[in-house]
């Protein structure tokens, strides 16, 4: 129950983040840094959604790349802000790495 709960208050913080408008600051002069944040908080995200509901890694990413997807075409609609289909492709690899690293631990203690 406390994994759900933690996942959907992470689900909102990040939604109302990708969509909220900050304003410019030198960070933008860090190249790719915005695909570093998506990757970081799409991992995280994996590893919520992983403890929360008993998925499939397949279906987990299915599900997590939707939202990313969906996100990108929010942003697209959002004033000052843009979709980027790299910003999509770095969401889902976050979500692969999750995965791919629990998968490796897994079998390691085994």
């Amino acid at each position: 129950m406390l994994a759900r709960v933690l996942f959907f208050i992470l689900l909102t913080v990040t939604t109302v983040a990708f969509l909220w408008q900050f304003p410019t600051t030198g960070a933008q002069s860090i190249p790719n840094l915005d695909k570093a944040v998506h990757f970081g908080i799409f991992f995280v995200l994996a590893m919520t959604f992983h403890k929360a509901f008993a998925l499939s890694a397949r279906l987990s990413l299915l599900f997590l790349a939707c939202y990313g997807l969906a996100i990108e075409v929010a942003q697209s609609y959002a004033p000052g802000r843009g979709a980027d289909v790299y910003d999509w492709i770095a969401d889902a690899c976050g979500v692969i790495a999750y995965f791919g690293l629990h998968h490796v631990l897994k079998k390691s203690r085994s």
